[in-house]
């Protein structure tokens, strides 16, 4: 009995496909897509909101007649499916993992070379047999071999010809979960050395990665080489090239770090490293470069130490400020409109190529960076600032730190701000800060007493007394007024701001017309 779906894309165009009870609703996405002139392998249904089985029959799948599909933008990021063979002879069956993208030939190629239970390959042959061809009796042959070709079942569909073969899992609708592929010959009648060149022909770009796929053994090992090889000739070129880029020009953290020519052939690299460690640079840079008022260290380096605050009422709190500064402007809103219109669309994830160049850029960037200005505020309220180099870890952070406290000896733990907001703990290990945690620019540090520390170290000052009298105010710098531009006033209070508002001229004159038009009315 036949039927029909109605698919409709996301501009609301909508098309008619007509099914039967057997015909695959994957079979039911290329009709659709054809139709509307998108590709098949970059979208997929839904039905309710609900993504539809694309493996299943359109008597399995549960749809009604006429049933509304919405035709969604897929995710181009492939998923792991389980595949199980089960060869014809009736063996044991063959299970792997493979990205959604791979093609059914792929598959069977790397079955072939798949190893063992003792780790040995066990070189099976599923894509290159020969079957003698046999005269009309049946009973002897004219001693030429025809190809016998592999022909899969997937959910009940026979697929057994080089185009078919060709497809891949996503393809006929298998994007998740497992799936039994069921092996069986047939002879094509065709002889072996001219379907030879055909397969030649046909997978010429997947039969090369296979040597470095056969050496996998985990789950997704053996994946990763073949997710790689499917994407068409073009798109491989480019993904060749952009891993090209990436191994020539690896970062190397020791370049900027190298002595000087006037440093003596004789220093041994451990007293070199030692001294790249604990000498600071000798010109740093003006965004880095500490107050003209610092102090020389326990360890030699310039920090600079900033007093706790005397009033108890924040610095921030007593400055004047505009009040109109903080009243949203019609392009507020269209920033805020456009963030909204960028956020509720699809997004692409990155691929590994992109992660890649991504992740190496990040490494040639930090590898540019040779210091980092830290602040530590310490729970007196005093603020420690020092800078760190490129090799400093936090091993290193935490021994300077140790030495300027009254109370060294006390566990404490140093805290700073990460990449989503929230204050991520610093261990004590060899971690480089700049190179392995990405520190860059100013970073702003808490130091927190842990449980075990005593209740003196707690309620005393943090710093011991020679650091304490050598402390001074944090000045903070007024911003400089633009010529012709009014000083911000005082902030008022909630009664004054709305006597503000009441004296507005233009708007206690909407409100008189507001009102006279309601009294009118009545």
């Amino acid at each position: 009995m036949a039927s029909h779906v109605v698919v409709v894309d996301s501009t609301a165009r909508r098309t008619t496909i007509k099914t039967t009870p057997g015909k695959y609703l994957s079979d039911v996405l290329n009709e659709a897509c054809a139709k509307l002139g998108v590709k098949a392998d970059q979208h997929t249904l839904k039905h309710n909101n609900k993504q539809v089985d694309l493996s299943r029959t359109y008597r399995l799948s549960g749809l009604p007649s006429g049933a509304k599909l919405d035709l969604v933008q897929s995710s181009r990021s492939p998923s792991v499916v389980s595949v199980a063979l089960q060869p014809p002879d009736g063996g044991s069956r063959l299970t792997q993992k493979f990205p959604s993208n791979t093609s059914l030939w792929q598959i069977l190629r790397v079955f072939e070379s798949s190893p063992g239970s003792d780790g040995a390959p066990q070189n099976l042959n599923f894509t290159q047999r020969g079957t003698p061809q046999m005269s009309g009796a049946g009973s002897s042959g004219g001693g030429r071999l025809n190809y016998e070709m592999p022909v899969l079942n997937v959910m009940g569909r026979d697929l057994g010809t080089f185009v078919d073969l060709q497809k891949t899992l996503a393809q006929l609708g298998i994007n998740n979960g497992s799936a039994l592929l069921r092996l069986s010959f047939k002879n094509s009648g065709q002889p072996l050395e001219e379907a030879m060149e055909e397969i030649s022909k046909y997978f010429s770009h997947a039969q090369e990665p296979l040597p470095a796929t056969t050496e996998a053994h985990g789950a997704h090992a053996g994946s990763a080489g073949e997710a790689q090889s499917m994407p068409e000739p073009e798109k491989a070129t480019i993904t060749e090239d952009i891993a090209g880029l990436l191994n020539p020009d690896e970062p190397k953290p020791m370049e900027d770090v190298i002595p000087t020519a006037d440093a003596t052939s004789s220093t041994t690299p451990e007293k070199r490293k030692h001294d790249e460690v604990l000498t600071p640079a000798a010109e740093p840079t003006e965004a880095e470069a500490l107050p003209d008022n610092a102090i020389v260290g326990p360890d030699q380096r310039l920090i600079t130490i900033f007093a706790p605050p005397s009033d108890t009422t924040p610095r921030a709190a007593r400055e004047a400020f505009n009040a109109a500064d903080y009243e949203p402007t019609v392009d507020h809103a269209k920033v805020h409109q456009a963030r909204l219109l960028s956020e509720s669309r699809n997004r692409r994830l990155p691929s590994d190529a992109e992660l890649a160049a991504q992740e190496k850029e990040r490494s040639e960037k930090l590898a540019k960076i040779s210091e980092v200005v830290l602040r530590i505020r310490l729970p007196d309220q005093s603020i420690v600032q020092m800078t760190v180099g490129r090799l400093d870890t936090a091993e290193v952070l935490y021994g300077r730190v140790r030495e300027l406290l009254a109370h060294g000896g006390q566990p404490f733990m140093l805290r700073y701000s990460g990449s989503k907001g929230g204050q991520v703990p610093l261990k004590e290990g060899k971690e480089r800060l700049v190179s392995d945690l990405g520190f860059q620019g100013r970073v702003m540090m808490y130091l927190v007493w842990s449980e075990g520390a005593s209740l003196e170290a707690q309620r005393e000052s943090s710093l011991k007394k020679e650091w304490r009298e050598q402390a001074q105010e944090m000045n903070m710098q007024q911003p400089v007024e633009a010529p012709g531009e009014e000083p911000p006033k005082p902030a008022a209070g909630p009664v004054d701001k709305g006597k503000k508002k009441a004296d507005d001229p233009d708007k206690e004159s909407k409100l008189k017309k507001l009102f006279m038009g309601k009294l009118s009315k009545k």
